[in-house]
């Protein structure tokens, strides 16, 4: 059977109307995010967690079994479950045609009034994944959450699938062919290949659930891959919301996930992230929850051979959490960071590499952290690869070229103890001066000192931060240390090779006890970081000077 793959809009025409995109096999089975129910599955607070209860409404009985993993049958008409979910008005907008390439444009208006049809769509079943409500669990955790008692059910639902149909009749007199239509679907993800960062993935999409945006196309990279086995991963594409969803397709053109999430709030402010769930999981778990068997779908996470992870660190100094990344310039090997990660650190942090955890002596760092240039240095220990290390960037950034931002924000690392898993996006340089580069890729929460590398590999710039307006987070407008710029500092630095300044060290006396790092003139050459007056403009945003014509 040759499966057809649709984009649609699923559109719930019960008041407060929503829609959002949705997957459509062969014109007939519909499959979407269960976020579109959020509004119409709502426990009666405060949540009563005994389901038997009588009292208990419909709402808290979908919810409970959603929890536990337990299929939702929306055809069960004895249920209060089904009843509730059958008193939705569920309705599908979709292309079902393909024009043939001769109409011309007067005979396309007089011929073909109308390219998109709405149909009556029932809903057949509600499903959860339990990897993937584990992995999304973990993930809102570590954002900190705040009432999160509230928050419970949109949680569940965001992890939930509807399954829905156009002919009902079809899959109630004939379950057998249903089933058989499953296997084929099946049968059509054996041939995926696992996903890892930085393959290529096509979205399509309807933003903000309008029928002018239908079909919308975004191309991007997966910049994450979370859990043991790949149940979730995270894309570059920044899609905005109604297009939870819609279709990830591989480079390939195969169908390989969903759109769950593409924004959440934490501590009051946006955060901008696009989450997908692997297909492969939910027909597995889906044809698991209906009792029919099924030949195992083991698409492992491969462990990756790109050259960018094991240049990675991540710095725990006080619980303040950064990246930091191992370069080597001349024969001098270090880790290069923001200063305003160790801040608080005048000796020692805890890193976690690709290997292992070590300590890590901080070198040097501006004082004034929230100055330019907010950068910092930290030891290497002498058991890390010359390979693990990149080269400084030689070039001057321009502006449309590719870039990749890469570190580990919080909220995609559960435990820095024991999982190694950094992220990176893709984004191209939207501006550029010596000052500083601005790029449109993502930077998030824990990714400060963290590397943008260039197509090559080459580490272009030191990530710093993303933009805030308004209690507003823009984390794919973000501003990073041009390489370029501090280069012949640094590799100033590395030819004094760590010569002791004998004049300073006699002035200090013999027996100081204080800590004489600072006394090496390679760490005094650093003091160079800190910026001119120009560039400190350009950092703290002041505006730059305008000649009035007024």
């Amino acid at each position: 059977m040759l499966l057809k793959i649709r984009h649609a809009l699923l559109e719930v025409a019960n008041h407060p109307n929503a829609k959002q995109s949705a997957v459509i096999i062969n014109n007939e089975l519909i499959i979407t995010s269960g976020c579109i129910l959020q509004p119409y599955i709502r426990p009666i607070l405060p949540f009563i967690s005994d389901h038997s209860n009588e009292n208990v409404c419909a709402s808290t009985k979908i919810i409970h079994k959603l929890q536990q993993c337990r299929l939702v049958n929306a055809q069960d008409v004895d249920s209060d479950e089904a009843q509730h979910l059958n008193s939705i008005n569920y309705q599908v907008t979709f292309d079902h045609r393909k024009l043939p390439p001769a109409v011309t444009d007067s005979k396309r208006d007089s011929n073909v009034p109308h390219i998109l049809t709405r149909y009556r769509a029932k809903l057949l079943y509600i499903f959860s994944s339990q990897e993937i409500s584990r992995n999304l669990h973990k993930m809102l955790n570590s954002m900190s959450f705040n009432e999160s008692q509230t928050k419970d059910h949109n949680e569940v639902l965001l992890t939930s699938f509807l399954v829905l149909t156009m002919r009902p009749t079809n899959v109630a007199k004939t379950p057998e062919k249903f089933e058989r239509f499953l296997e084929h679907i099946a049968h059509y993800l054996r041939y995926i290949h696992p996903i890892r960062p930085l393959d290529d993935v096509l979205t399509m999409c309807t933003p903000f659930g309008l029928e002018n945006f239908y079909k919308t196309i975004s191309i991007g990279k997966v910049s994450n891959v979370i859990g043991k086995n790949g149940s979730l991963f995270v894309l570059s594409n920044n899609l905005p919301l109604g297009c939870e969803g819609s279709a990830v397709f591989n480079n390939k053109l195969r169908l390989i996930g969903l759109i769950i999430s593409t924004a959440f709030q934490r501590n009051n402010e946006n955060l901008q992230m696009t989450i997908a769930a692997n297909f492969a999981f939910l027909l597995r778990d889906f044809m698991n929850q209906l009792g029919i068997k099924i030949t195992t779908i083991t698409i492992p996470r491969e462990p990756s051979n790109f050259a960018w992870e094991r240049s990675l660190v991540v710095i725990d100094a006080n619980g303040n959490q950064g990246t930091g990344t191992f370069v080597k310039v001349q024969n001098k090997k270090f880790i290069i960071t923001c200063s305003h990660v160790v801040f608080q650190i005048n000796s020692t942090v805890y890193c976690r590499g690709v290997d292992g955890e070590f300590e890590s002596d901080v070198l040097w760092r501006n004082p004034n952290y929230d100055t330019a240039f907010d950068v910092a240095l930290l030891s290497t220990p002498a058991h890390i690869p010359s390979r693990y290390c990149v080269r400084l960037a030689q070039t001057k950034p321009c502006l449309g070229q590719s870039v990749y931002n890469a570190g580990f924000p919080y909220f995609v690392n559960f435990n820095l103890k024991y999982d190694f898993n950094p992220s990176i996006f893709q984004g191209r340089i939207i501006k550029y001066t010596p000052a500083a580069i601005m790029s449109d890729g993502c930077v998030q929460a824990g990714q400060s000192g963290g590397p943008m590398f260039d197509e090559h590999g080459n580490i272009m710039g030191i990530c710093v931060s993303n933009i805030k307006m308004d209690n507003v987070v823009y984390p794919n407008i973000n501003n990073a240390i041009p390489i370029i710029t501090i280069r012949s500092i640094l590799e100033d630095y590395a030819k004094t090779n760590g010569k002791l300044d004998g004049n300073r060290f006699m002035n200090m006396g013999m027996n100081n006890n204080n800590d004489v790092s600072f006394l090496f003139s390679d760490i005094h050459i650093l003091n160079n970081l800190v910026a001119n007056p120009d560039i400190q403009r350009v950092w703290s945003l002041k505006p730059p000077p305008v000649i009035s014509k007024l």
